[in-house]
């Protein structure tokens, strides 16, 4: 008997296996996509990192900050270059000697200053030998009639009636009572009072106590003034307006010196007479900080042993003038 076959399952099993062959292609098409993917972004990586490594390491690409706690970089020599370098020296040009004495004068320290002399003064008397020369704030005596022109340390300096004084704060403890309206005593109180003070630097202050028989700050200023123009000019008009009157109690003037703050580099007390003894004992008590008070006795001795004993306790000076022009 013959067999006749169903050609229709035939047919299905062709086109299964023609189904399954184009799904085979299509993923092996797909898996070398993405080979070619994965290996073209593997290269772009491999690039990138060789990138970053040649700029962190070799500096490639520009020059890269370097902080504070970078390590040094190390330079190097070639060999020749080096021995070329060890070979050579290095020249100094040193001055010599010569060089040195034409730049500069040879200056003499115990050489005096040259001061012009003013002939109405007598000699005035220091009290080198009871060593009240020593300490902060020294003068010495000048004959002349100083102009205040700061030879102090600092910068700074004082004058008055010849005697100069270093430092920066200043105070004029100074006598109006009745006797100075006598024989110029008091036109030439005005003028060395009005010169000292013109002839301060800026850089210094200063402070004028009137007394006769009482003590009032000058124009009423009860603190430092500073030097600068503006306050010389008032001193001017304040000083021209001193007029002698009453008898010669200082010690009020003193109290308030010491009351100012900061404290003085140094006092000026300057009279013409003669006053309480017990003015030096409580000047001494009052100067707890040594304060130099420079003593200045005008035409008339009386007051002298009283003005040896305040500047002898407070390390300062003591000077007789006889007479001075205004």
């Amino acid at each position: 008997m013959e067999q006749v076959l169903d050609p229709e399952p035939e047919e299905a099993f062709s086109g299964d296996f023609v189904a399954a062959e184009s799904t085979s292609r299509w993923i092996l098409r797909l898996a070398r996509r993405a080979l070619l993917v994965g290996l073209a972004l593997s290269v772009l990586f491999h690039i990138v990192g060789l990138l970053i490594s040649a700029r962190v390491f070799y500096g490639i690409g520009g020059a890269s900050a370097t902080g504070p706690d970078d390590p040094p970089g190390l330079a190097l020599m070639r060999g020749p270059e080096l021995s070329d370098l060890m070979a050579g020296s290095i020249e100094v040009i040193s001055p010599s000697s010569g060089d040195l004495a034409a730049e500069f004068k040879e200056v003499n320290p115990e050489q005096p200053l040259d001061v012009p002399r003013d002939p109405s003064l007598a000699q005035s008397e220091n009290l080198e030998s009871s060593g009240a020369l020593s300490g902060a704030g020294n003068v010495s005596a000048n004959e002349s009639m100083g102009d205040g022109l700061g030879l102090g340390g600092g910068g700074g300096g004082a004058s008055f009636f010849g005697v100069e004084a270093t430092g920066n704060r200043f105070v004029f403890i100074v006598d109006i009572s009745g006797s100075m309206s006598v024989g110029g005593k008091i036109e030439a109180l005005r003028s060395q009072l009005t010169r000292s003070i013109q002839n301060l630097v800026e850089t210094s202050t200063f402070s004028v106590f009137t007394f006769s028989d009482d003590a009032a700050p000058l124009g009423n200023a009860r603190d430092w003034s500073q030097a600068i123009e503006e306050r010389k000019r008032w001193a001017r008009k304040c000083i021209a307006a001193l007029n002698p009157t009453g008898g010669t109690a200082p010690i009020n003037g003193f109290r308030a010196a010491f009351r100012l703050r900061p404290r003085p580099d140094a006092i000026y007390f300057m009279t013409d007479g003669e006053f309480d003894p017990s003015v030096a004992d409580e000047i001494a008590r009052l100067n707890t900080q040594r304060i130099p008070i420079h003593c200045i006795a005008f035409m008339s001795p009386e007051s002298e042993p009283q003005m040896r004993r305040i500047a002898a306790q407070s390390k300062g000076t003591y000077t007789f003038v006889r007479g001075a022009r205004p």
